[in-house]
């Protein structure tokens, strides 16, 4: 008896998960703020990361969400991390911002903000890229100052799991904030396709790593891709 309680309470409560995702029982037309958030931070495509010992320091303005450095919005949609430089650390959040569901966040994000009509978004929605793109914003971007895109492009990459394999990035984009000189956002650009046309990340694959160095710091976090799915498939 006892036992198919339990069993009864683990099904609620995995339903219950899996109706706390927006990106699966909403049209993202219906996306509330706090869905928009939880999707831009809390959600398979976006891996937030806590760095110590770098308090302390000035945060940045916005910074891009989705659609890359030439679509980049001034959404204030960042890590919800400012209070920790209070003790000594700072919050970056990496987004898989090429995905279909990031990209729609991004244009629900506007029709929140009142930028954009709800009429209108979906001409606001990043068109799909061509190569896969993640963006690492934070609380504080000051440790990406002394560095510069060709460095980060030989420091980075990303790691599949089952293959073993390394991909390196084929761009990076430092985006600036208004101010021109604060950093906002780093866009890291990753090819869809091998020289010789074939898939540059396997249909089995499972998880890949994303890692990332500015001098000493190391930026280095996991995506499931079994999870990275919407209600039309995998979305990457």
């Amino acid at each position: 008896m006892k036992r198919t309680l339990l069993l009864v309470v683990a099904s609620l409560f995995a339903i219950a998960l899996w109706a706390s995702d927006p990106w699966k029982d909403k049209s993202y037309k219906d996306w509330d703020q706090k869905d928009v958030r939880q999707i831009m931070n809390e959600s398979p495509w976006a891996k937030k990361i806590e760095i110590k010992g770098r308090g302390g320091l000035e945060a940045p303005e916005g910074a891009p969400t989705a659609g890359g450095a030439s679509g980049a919005s001034e959404e204030k949609e960042g890590p919800e991390g400012e209070d920790d430089e209070d003790k000594g650390e700072v919050t970056f959040v990496v987004r898989w911002i090429s995905s279909r569901t990031l990209r729609e966040a991004s244009a629900r994000s506007q029709v929140l903000q009142g930028r954009i009509a709800q009429t209108e978004i979906e001409k606001h929605i990043p068109p799909e890229s061509d190569d896969y793109q993640l963006v690492v914003v934070g609380s504080n971007m000051t440790m990406f100052q002394k560095t510069d895109e060709s460095a980060l492009q030989s420091k980075s990459y990303l790691a599949a799991k089952k293959s073993k394999q390394k991909i390196a990035p084929s761009q990076v984009e430092i985006v600036r904030a208004r101010d021109g000189k604060k950093i906002g956002a780093i866009v890291f650009h990753f090819p869809k396709k091998t020289k010789s046309g074939e898939p540059m990340i396997a249909d089995d694959e499972k998880e890949l790593n994303f890692v990332a160095r500015a001098g000493t710091v190391e930026i280095k976090t996991g995506f499931d891709l079994q999870k990275m799915v919407d209600k039309q498939g995998k979305d990457l």
